[in-house]
């Protein structure tokens, strides 16, 4: 009888439960950019888990979500730059009884930003510089989204795929300012989601950031920008075949501290954020840290 239930509950998790599964498409914190005036190409490693269905013993699962992808940036004329990203995906779940891996290509997206203030391009020299960009985006469906709930090799779970299946839209800022070694740095993304061929649409995005970051070394060979950050996000309602999901969606707050090491040739990063406000679906998912580095080389 104790087998017959604890089948009966995990059949029901991969139907519907799947619901609950922490999310690897919310919005992504780009962290400080330095050298901005230049192009560049690289290597970036994300990382971040949570713990579904924390509220019952039968249930609950830990989902961790890697993406290592290509990104870059160039400007085809003055004042606007273009950013590239092509993630490769590595997700998996764990369960009590069994885990669940997924590999593959993720969505590229691309943004392109137009500089409508930049003191650091003037040849004058200031102690006081800002900037400020403005931009929109594209992701496009290339990740795989398609998932069986009648294969029990498979989680039946939206957002436990290598990529969404839709046509999303971002519409970004970013305005900074510095004094000095001193600086300020505020970003601002909304995410506007499309419905994908399986009549699944991910709820909206909006995020912020703001970032404090000290430049040691500016002018020299090589330059250190350790930074602390405050990084928050909301998503709106899921909805599957029109209808609204509320066991999705939610809100979230979190603390970083990172540093960025640039060079005349080359940079490198990692920032690590902790939550310490989080309201997800409804309480059931908690979740945890989130960790990137980067390798990228200027031009």
């Amino acid at each position: 009888m104790r087998k017959l239930l604890l089948f009966l509950l995990f059949a029901s998790y991969t139907t519907w439960g799947c619901d609950l599964c922490g999310c690897s498409n919310s919005n992504s914190f780009f962290g400080l950019m330095p050298a901005s005036n230049r192009g560049f190409l690289g290597v970036r490693y994300r990382t971040q888990s949570f713990d579904s269905h924390i509220g019952s013993s039968y249930l609950a699962s830990h989902e961790q979500f890697q993406s290592t992808e290509v990104w870059g940036r160039f400007y085809p004329v003055k004042n606007i730059q273009v950013l590239g990203f092509l993630p490769y995906n590595m997700h998996s779940q764990q369960t009590s009884t069994q885990k669940f891996q997924v590999t593959g290509l993720g969505d590229p997206s691309f943004l392109i930003q137009y500089n409508l203030i930049n003191t650091l391009l003037d040849t004058t020299y200031r102690e006081l510089n800002h900037n400020l960009l403005v931009g929109a985006g594209l992701k496009l469906p290339l990740g795989k989204f398609r998932y069986d709930t009648a294969n029990p090799s498979e989680v039946a779970n939206a957002n436990f795929q290598l990529g969404t299946g839709s046509i999303d839209f971002t519409i970004q800022s970013t305005y900074g300012i510095r004094y000095q070694a001193w600086g300020l740095n505020f970003d601002g993304q909304v995410k506007l989601t499309g419905t994908n061929p399986e009549e699944y649409k991910f709820g909206n995005r909006i995020s912020g950031a703001t970032t404090l970051f000290y430049a040691y070394g500016k002018g020299h060979r090589i330059t250190l920008m350790p930074y602390a950050n405050l990084y928050a996000e909301y998503s709106t309602y899921d909805k599957s075949q029109g209808q609204v999901n509320t066991r999705t969606g939610g809100s979230m707050s979190l603390v970083g501290l990172g540093i960025e090491c640039t060079s005349r040739k080359a940079m490198f990063g990692t920032t690590i954020q902790t939550p310490i406000i989080q309201q997800l679906s409804g309480g059931e998912i908690k979740a945890n840290n989130r960790i990137s580095a980067h390798f990228t080389f200027l031009f």
